[in-house]
């Protein structure tokens, strides 16, 4: 069960991946297909509805070609 708290950090996580995601013009199935992910996980995330794990969170930044530190530096 996810609290308040940590519903709000995942929401602001996802809120912050759909940024960079339309900043590099890519449709959520863009990046599901580029990092490998399984299908509606990139709406999951960003919709904060999911707590990824280290393995996911790799995969996205490697797709959109930033670091792991700028995907989590929101």
């Amino acid at each position: 069960m996810i609290n308040n708290r940590d519903k709000e950090i995942l929401i602001k996580f996802g809120r912050h991946l759909r940024e960079l995601r339309l900043s590099k013009k890519l449709s959520q199935q863009d990046l599901e297909l580029k990092a490998e992910i399984s299908k509606n996980q990139v709406g999951n995330i960003e919709r904060g509805e999911v707590n990824i794990t280290l393995i996911t969170a790799t995969a996205i930044a490697k797709a959109l070609n930033i670091s792991l530190k700028e995907l989590f530096d929101h």
